[in-house]
């Protein structure tokens, strides 16, 4: 008897362990189908490097992404259990867009991810001042300039970045946007417009450092009375030369921007607005330089729907590496000059000669290296106040 119930206790046992690992192969055979929805950012119509990925402990699955018609899904068969999905894309070499989610997978399951633009160049606008401190004409004096820095953590390179300036004062969709062609630039820029010089590496910018291009690179406070509010520009880094002008002066010991083109050879300043502004850097595919992009007639345009034979280079959308919209301070219709893609909403900027310029803000400082803040957002990247060109922030923006 001892003996039979011995032979039924490890029979149990054995239908118990049976049991058991069927349990354990059922439970890690059940799968589900995780359907990814992806939500383009607002005037982001295209990606490309799509990638869908699904991580579940230290198991990364990568998703089969379809694009049909106005929408992009990824899907793929897991095993249930919880899950952080991931979706990354480019809009272009400098613009990148990231979404993210958190799925619990117990059944078939669909979820959304919405992106937004992570990264823009790292070389960004960090101030302009496009009106001056004092109401004169005198050419060539303006003590008007821009200042780029790089916000990254590895050395970038200024060569070929085009400088636009001198859009803006918007109240209504201008022809271009009207006549649907909303992602070219420039067709309201009458100012010349230039670009840094270089084959490729010749003008490195170092993490953290920045440059400042002015107009007229003197101390115009030190013109007189009355200048006391201008910017000393006699520091600046590099010229904005009109060489197209007899009026400019090319002043010694400064290099000199690439003059790109200059249709308007009456307007001598670069991006200078004084009321409201709009402007773009932007950088070409590899292998055109920015005098052959220039020289193609299909990148110059007159203002369609008119007879106006004025032409105006036209920078499309996937080439801007950063953009600034700047409302007339007490303008209350605004229309934007960017996409949301590359600026989502504009900020009033200062009020006309009053020498003050646009500057944006520092997120953190580092071992004394400043970090600013990118959202492609003006109106929350940006302040007005009076900047010195050239100098290291100390303090960190409050938000």
């Amino acid at each position: 008897m001892k003996r039979i119930m011995n032979m039924l206790g490890a029979l149990a046992v054995a239908a118990t362990a049976l049991l058991a690992s069927s349990c354990e192969k059922a439970e890690t055979a059940k799968k589900f189908t995780l359907t990814v929805s992806v939500a383009l950012p607002e005037g982001v119509a295209e990606l490309g490097d799509i990638t869908v990925e699904a991580v579940k402990g230290t198991a990364t699955t990568a998703l089969e992404v379809v694009k049909a018609e106005n929408a992009i899904t990824a899907s793929a068969s897991l095993p249930q259990g919880e899950y952080k999905v991931s979706v990354s894309g480019s809009i272009s070499a400098a613009k990148k867009v990231v979404g993210a989610a958190e799925v619990s997978l117990y059944e078939d399951k669909t979820v959304e991810v919405a992106l937004a633009v992570a990264s823009a160049s790292p070389i960004i606008i960090k101030a302009v001042q496009y009106t001056p401190g004092k109401q004169y004409y005198i050419q060539p004096l303006s003590d008007t300039w821009i200042e780029l820095v790089n916000n990254s953590d590895e050395v970038q390179y200024l060569d070929q970045i085009i400088l636009m300036g001198g859009m803006g004062r918007q109240s209504k969709a201008n022809p271009w946007q009207a006549n649907g062609m909303e992602n070219l630039y420039g067709g309201n820029c009458q100012s010349p417009v230039y670009a840094f010089p270089g084959e490729g590496t010749d003008y490195p910018l170092q993490p953290g450092e920045s440059v400042v291009i002015a107009n007229a690179p003197i101390n115009h406070s030190a013109q007189g009375e009355g200048f006391e509010g201008c910017a000393d520009l006699s520091k600046a880094d590099w010229e904005f030369y009109g060489s197209y002008n007899a009026k400019d002066t090319d002043y010694d010991g400064i290099r000199n921007m690439e003059l790109v083109t200059a249709f308007f050879t009456s307007q001598l300043n670069w991006g200078q607005n004084f009321f409201g502004w709009a402007g773009l850097i932007a950088k070409l595919p590899a292998g055109v330089t920015p005098a052959q992009y220039a020289a193609n007639p299909e990148n110059v345009m007159t203002t369609p729907g008119t007879t106006s034979s004025l032409q105006y280079l036209m920078i499309p959308s996937e080439y801007v590496l950063d953009a600034i919209d700047v409302w007339e301070a007490d303008a209350e219709v605004h229309y934007p000059t960017f996409l949301p893609v590359d600026d989502a909403e504009g900020i009033a900027g200062p009020a006309a000669w009053s020498g003050l310029a646009v500057r944006r803000k520092v997120t953190k400082i580092e071992n004394g290296r400043a970090y600013y803040k990118d959202t492609n957002k003006s109106s929350a990247d940006f302040v007005v106040e009076k900047v010195v060109p050239g100098a290291k922030p100390t303090e960190v923006d409050a938000e």
